[in-house]
C-alpha cells in the first residue's frame, strides 16, 4: 500500500515531465519542418529559375532546323567512313601478315626415365594429393597411368608435364607428388 500512495504522490511530477519532453519534441519537431520547408522552396524556386532561363534560350524548336544544321556533318562523316572502307580481301592479307605466327613445340616427357605404363596398368592416382580426377585424365593422356612413373619424375619432366597438362608452375613440386607415389608404391 505504501508504495500505491508513493506512486500516486509522484505521478504530478512525472506527468510535469512528460508534457515538458512532449512539448520539446513538438517544438523541434515543427521548426525542423518549417525550416527545411522554407529550403525546399528557395531550391524548387531556383530550379525553376534555371528552366525557364534554359527554355528561353532554346533557339531549335523543329526538325527541319536541327536536320540542316546536322547535315553536312553527316555527310561529312559518311565520306571519311567511305575513304576508310577497303577491300576485305586486302584487310584480311593485311592480318595475315601482321599476324605474328608462333608455334611452340610443346616438350616431350623423357619416358626412358619415369618408364612406360600402359592403361590396364593403371593405379588409381587421385589418392595423390594435388590430382583430380580432372589431372588424372590429363595424365593419362600423356602416358602416365602408375606411381612409378610420378615417383621417377625429374625436374626437367615435371617443367615439361607442368606445360603439357597446363598446370600451375611449382604445384607438382608443393604437393610432392613424387615423394606420395613413393609412399603410396611402398603400401
Amino acid at each position: 500500500m505504501d508504495s500505491i500512495t508513493e506512486y500516486i504522490a509522484q505521478l504530478p511530477g512525472l506527468v510535469g515531465i512528460f508534457i515538458l519532453m512532449l512539448s520539446s519534441f513538438l517544438i523541434g519537431y515543427f521548426s525542423g519542418w518549417w525550416l527545411q520547408k522554407g529550403k525546399s522552396r528557395s531550391f524548387i524556386k531556383k530550379l525553376k529559375g534555371e528552366v525557364n532561363a534554359a527554355k528561353s534560350q532554346q533557339k531549335v524548336n523543329d526538325i527541319e532546323t536541327i536536320f540542316t544544321e546536322i547535315k553536312p556533318k553527316i555527310v561529312e562523316v559518311v565520306k571519311q567512313t567511305q575513304k576508310e572502307i577497303v577491300n576485305p580481301e586486302d584487310v584480311l592479307q593485311k592480318t595475315r601478315t601482321s599476324f605474328v605466327t608462333y608455334t611452340k613445340d610443346k616438350p616431350k616427357l623423357d619416358f626412358e626415365t619415369i618408364g612406360v605404363a600402359h592403361s590396364f596398368e593403371r593405379d588409381d592416382l587421385t589418392k595423390i594429393d594435388g590430382i583430380g580426377p580432372y589431372i588424372e585424365e590429363k595424365l593419362n593422356e600423356t602416358g602416365i597411368y602408375t606411381y612409378a612413373q610420378i615417383s621417377r619424375l625429374t625436374p626437367s619432366n615435371i617443367r615439361a608435364l607442368t606445360e603439357i597438362i597446363d598446370f600451375f608452375p611449382g604445384r607438382i613440386e608443393r604437393d610432392n607428388w613424387v615423394g606420395q607415389a613413393k609412399s603410396l608404391i611402398a603400401y
